[in-house]
């Protein structure tokens, strides 16, 4: 929130105050002079500006930006004393951190550290609880988690167990194989254990039994780390979740019709999960399947799966029938759907419904959020015509426009052989040629001309099937594009290494499911006995495989907010809604082929 101040204005203020703040030594006192010439008066300044700093201090706990903006300006006018001075840019860098506008907070954080010495010990506690939320809001989550880790002993209790839980959740933003690089490189320390803990719990590989029993050896071997005195992220709950799991689901898949490869996919994803957890000889649950196609009425499946002793149902993936599931108060079985109805609404949904898919609107959050961390500010947006590109635009918009970011334009591209219309029409290209047209008839002369481009947008988000992208890719760059960054949905990607069709891709990143992008052995034995492999169904197989793994460990996501199931389609968790949103592996393509982003 930020007031009634309108946020062009409060930028503007924002702008103003950090330009300022950078030149606040040349207008306050030095060290052991009383600015004003009179201790008496000093004094009473003193008083107040420790009075306005309280206000402005009480006022961003509530997230009251615009109002603290305008007393930080009214604090910098004043005459401050060097700790005021470090009181000062400690506000002015959570304000700019609360305002989602970190460059500016880190212009603060970076004075700061030129003036520690005049710093007390809880603003020097402060000052690095700060550091670390600005390392979060720049994706650099290593870095954040080390410092958090490092100020945790000088924490009251309840600040400690947040700061654990944050660590946490920084840990829990980095891929498995960085986790457990960094720890070879910091053995024996408690940053270290840290790091192999959470390595456990990014490895998407693991059966719940699996989990449970790493973490329990891990925590045998260090009894006297803060997670292993309280657990993080609700792996406390593994043990009752292994204990209490379901041992009698129904599978309701659409084997005929329309959709009988989606649901023969999923299912053969769900069974391969399946039989891996007995070979290993898990618990596992009886599994009764049905051919949602047969049933004319969802109610007479359920009444069916009643009759076998299912205690839970998953499935179906009838988008409509996921809808006509909404709207019901409860249902004859807790039920985890594999698709999402529209955001419904009625106040209330049922209690005992969960819904699970691969929604593409989840990747282009991520897209817009990976973007920002980068530094990009200002997008172009290519997506095809209908309901489909449209949904992914609105989600990659709403997300976009929250962080701040700008879009220079939108084009909706119809399915076509020739994209170059549209594109140079995005780019402006016919703009800069129609001005050059008109100079030739002024001057009445030849002259050199060059065609370009827009200057005003620093990267293109693209949703394209990779046929598509294959075309548009190289078309940008023929249109002087070739320097912008690129950042697509998943469906760029075919699932398949082709370096042959992909080299025109390289260069653009995408966020896909860890089943394409980590090599396991359940993939390996699922494309083996496959008899053309997964294909194009790839994704499908490893929503099965999630299906299977997710069931148990619902309870462990809904009690835990912040908790999360790292997968075969990505780090799943949790809505108030009880819709299961996924976080994927992000990769660029080098050679024609997927390779991992470097992280910081």
């Amino acid at each position: 929130m930020r007031g009634n101040l309108p946020d062009r204005w409060l930028r503007g203020l924002s702008l103003l105050v950090v330009s300022a703040g950078l030149g606040l030594s040349g207008c306050s006192t030095t060290p052991g002079q009383t600015g004003l010439g009179n201790n008496s008066l000093t004094e009473s300044s003193s008083q107040s500006n420790s009075v306005l700093m309280q206000q402005i201090r009480g006022e961003l706990d509530d997230g009251e930006f615009g109002n603290a903006a305008l007393q930080l300006q009214l604090l910098h006018e004043r005459v401050l004393t060097p700790q005021e001075q470090v009181e000062f840019m400690l506000l002015s860098a959570q304000m700019h951190l609360g305002s989602n506008e970190p460059e500016i907070a880190g212009e603060y954080l970076n004075q700061l550290t030129q003036r520690m010495n005049y710093a007390t010990p809880e603003q020097e506690l402060r000052a690095s609880l700060l550091k670390a939320r600005w390392y979060e809001s720049n994706g650099e989550y290593l870095a954040a988690a080390r410092e958090r880790d490092f100020l945790s002993g000088a924490l009251n209790p309840e600040q400690r167990e947040q700061n654990h839980e944050q660590i946490w959740q920084d840990l829990m933003a980095m891929p498995e194989v960085e986790l457990l690089e960094w720890a070879e490189k910091t053995p024996a320390t408690q940053f270290g254990d840290w790091l192999r803990l959470a390595a456990i719990s990014r490895n998407s590989r693991l059966t719940l039994d699996e989990h449970l029993a790493a973490v329990t050896t891990w925590r045998e071997q260090n009894p006297a780390h803060p997670a292993a005195i309280q657990l993080p992220g609700g792996l406390a709950l593994l043990a009752d979740l292994a204990a209490n799991r379901p041992h009698s689901v129904a599978l309701m898949l659409p084997l005929s019709g329309p959709l009988e490869k989606t649901g023969g996919a999923i299912r053969d994803g769900f069974m391969a999960a399946y039989y891996e957890s007995l070979d290993k000889g898990y618990a596992i649950p009886q599994v009764h399947l049905y051919d949602s196609q047969k049933y004319s009425d969802i109610d007479i499946a359920y009444a069916q799966a009643q009759l076998d002793g299912a205690q839970w149902v998953i499935g179906p993936i009838n988008k409509m029938q996921v809808q006509a599931l909404q709207q019901r108060e409860t249902l004859p079985l807790p039920t985890l759907a594999l698709n999402y109805g529209d955001r419904s609404e009625a106040e209330t949904l049922p209690a005992n419904l969960y819904q699970f898919g691969l929604a593409a609107e989840d990747e282009a959050v991520q897209i817009a959020e990976k973007a920002w961390t980068d530094g990009l500010r200002r997008a172009l947006v290519l997506v095809p015509q209908g309901n489909w590109g449209e949904r992914i635009y609105a989600a990659f918009e709403q997300r976009w426009l929250e962080l701040g970011g700008e879009i220079g334009e939108q084009r909706f591209y119809p399915n076509r052989q020739d994209y170059n219309p549209e594109i140079k029409a995005l780019l402006n290209v016919d703009d800069s040629q129609k001005r050059y047209q008109t100079m030739r008839r002024l001057l009445r002369q030849s002259t050199e001309f060059e065609p370009r481009r827009r200057q005003d947008v620093d990267w293109v988000f693209m949703v394209a099937l990779p046929q598509q992208a294959r075309q548009i890719k190289p078309t940008l760059a023929f249109n002087f594009a070739g320097d912008l960054p690129v950042y697509a949905t998943s469906h760029v990607y075919s699932g398949e290494p082709n370096p042959t069709k992909d080299r025109d891709l390289n260069g653009v990143q995408f966020c896909d499911v860890p089943w394409l992008l980590e090599s396991s052995e359940l993939y390996r034995t699922v494309e083996k006995v496959m008899p053309n492999g997964q294909g194009g169904y790839a994704r499908l197989y490893a929503m099965g495989v999630d299906a299977f793994r997710l069931l148990p460990r619902l309870k462990q996501l809904e009690v835990f907010p912040h908790s999360q199931m790292f997968g075969s389609t990505g780090a799943l968790a949790l809505d108030h809604e009880r819709r299961i949103h996924r976080r994927t592996e992000c990769t660029q393509f080098r050679s024609g082929r997927p390779q991992r982003l470097a992280r910081r």
